[in-house]
Parts: structure tokens; sequence; C-alpha cells
């Protein structure tokens, strides 16, 4: 079982406060919840690509539950070096790249801040504290990709 965060004020789980901003359905989350059994891929990825939440929608509810802010990463408003510091395959696991470094901490854009694992292994990697944000998956991805000068084909 996973320890509840005290920074998390509402432990509600994403799909949930989906369903209570009336963003999906009760049944178009048990629908997503029945896919996901059979797949690794989180709720919130099977409900875009079933076309039923746009990430955006994702992003404005995590940020609300969780009171971070969101973010537009801008490859030539970063601090590319940071990001450097951390393996490529790390960065794309975990969805999350060090953006800057403010009053002693590493602000990290997420697209999942809840994910712990995620949290604990960038705080391992960097000895540093750290700052979270939110950030949309495809922005992320985008981001490692002009990082490490790769192209989408």
């Amino acid at each position: 079982m996973k320890d509840d965060k005290k920074e998390i004020k509402n432990p509600q789980k994403l799909g949930e406060i989906l369903v209570h901003y009336k963003i999906i359905t009760p049944e178009q989350l048990e629908e997503g919840l029945k896919i996901q059994k059979n797949r690794i891929k989180r709720i919130g990825e099977i409900l875009i690509d079933l076309g039923m939440v746009t990430q955006d929608e994702i992003n404005w509810v995590l940020g609300k539950q969780l009171d971070l802010p969101y973010v537009q990463i801008n490859i030539g408003n970063i601090d590319i070096q940071l990001s450097k510091n951390i393996s490529e395959d790390t960065l794309r696991k975990f969805k999350a790249i060090p953006i800057m470094e403010l009053n002693g901490e590493l602000v990290v854009a997420m697209a999942d801040p809840t994910d712990e694992e995620a949290i604990e292994m960038i705080k391992e990697v960097t000895k540093r504290k750290l700052k979270i944000v939110l950030a949309s998956f495809e922005n992320i991805d985008e981001t490692i990709n002009q990082i490490f000068h790769h192209r989408n084909k």
C-alpha cells in the first residue's frame, strides 16, 4: 500500500475527480478501468486514447487536485544542463524533466506529479530538494527529444 503524502490535500483518484467535475461519466470511467486491467498504461492515458478526455482536461484536474502550477515547457527557457544530469531513459520512463533551479530547489516538470517512485528517484539522482510543476506528456516528450537531439519520425 502507498503511504498518503501530506502535500496531497485530497487523495482521490484521477478518474473519480474527472467524474466529479463532469468531464467524464461514471460509465466512461468504468470502461477505461476495464481496459486498464489488460494494459500497463495509466488511466489518464487510456481515457485520452479513447477520446474521452484531452491532456489539457487531465492537467487542469491534476493541477486543481494537487494545487500545482501547470507549465508549458519551452526549450529556450529551461536550463538544459540540469536534464543532462539524469539519464534520458529515466526522464522518459517517469515523464519528468528538470527545468530550472529556484530558491535552492530543483523545479521538475512532471506529467504525473502523483508518481512517488519518480519523485524519489529524481531526488536520489540529483541530491536536491524538488519543487514539482505539471506539464503535458507530449510537451515533456517533445522537450526530451530536443535536448537529446532526437527527431520524431
